[in-house]
């Protein structure tokens, strides 16, 4: 464990030492302080107005959404190449030198980009939360949870783009990860849409291809009723969380079994 720390402490000065890591906590903080002027105005609807309570609560759930899913990218951002760069500029051979195993490796380059993003990401909803209770006074029951069962989709683009990086150029392996992505948000949230019309009977049976996909927009859906209390429906027999968990350990399996046998 304490080669796994200290190799874990290196991975994550490695990152926050990256200008792009910067780049991206700026527009993070950018985003949040554009938001707070949702918390002190009232708006009218329909001719009537708004307390600026409920504007600051519906404001907080989407600002959710869109905090988990810039998380997401900046995992795959921060974890492109990261192996190659490693193995390229000597310092993979020089600490796999040492008493270091090549799995110790790996799962401690994996843990560090996990820890950067996540906490990039528990950062800005912790932040929303604050503005949250500073302006109204109230507070958002199950919003820091929430971010912590998105953490689990951050970890599933880093073992995905840690995997496609090992046989795949970096604009590759980029452009498949944010496929993967999109393609799940697409095919989820068109689900829970047509779930809350008279055409959900319609719909009722989905393709095999859209029940077994990665389900990381349905796992943020229903991380995102534990703060709107609101009815969540499952795509397929499987719950988001089990998908996402069995498609990480699956394909953090294929990786370890991948870069051990990699030619340094």
């Amino acid at each position: 464990m304490r080669n796994f720390i200290k190799l874990t402490k290196m991975a994550v000065s490695d990152l926050v030492h990256h200008k792009s890591f910067y780049a991206m906590l700026f527009i993070g903080v950018l985003f949040v302080l554009l938001l707070r002027g949702c918390y002190k105005q009232s708006y009218m609807v329909n001719g009537q107005q708004v307390a600026a309570t409920t504007v600051a609560w519906n404001a907080s759930l989407i600002a959710f959404h869109v905090i988990a899913a810039i998380a997401m990218f900046i995992a795959i951002m921060l974890s492109l190449g990261g192996l190659k760069r490693d193995r390229d500029d000597g310092s993979m051979a020089y600490v796999l030198s040492g008493p270091i195993t090549r799995e110790q490796y790996l799962f401690a380059k994996i843990a560090g980009q996990w820890l950067v993003s996540f906490v990039f990401m528990f950062i800005l909803h912790a932040t929303i939360v604050a503005i949250t209770y500073f302006n109204t006074g109230g507070v958002i029951p199950g919003y820091l949870t929430a971010s912590l069962i998105c953490s689990l989709n951050v970890l599933f683009m880093v073992v995905v783009v840690n995997l496609l990086s090992l046989y795949l150029p970096v604009f590759a392996s980029a452009l498949l990860s944010l496929g993967i992505a999109a393609i799940s948000f697409a095919s989820d949230s068109f689900f829970q849409i047509v779930q809350k019309t008279s055409l959900s009977q319609t719909f009722s049976d989905p393709s095999i291809w859209r029940v077994i996909w990665p389900k990381s927009a349905s796992l943020q859906y229903f991380a995102a009723t534990l703060i709107d209390h609101a009815d969540f429906k499952v795509l397929g027999p499987l719950h988001p969380l089990v998908n996402i968990s069995l498609w990480t350990v699956v394909l953090g399996i294929v990786l370890v079994w991948g870069f051990c046998r990699e030619d340094l």
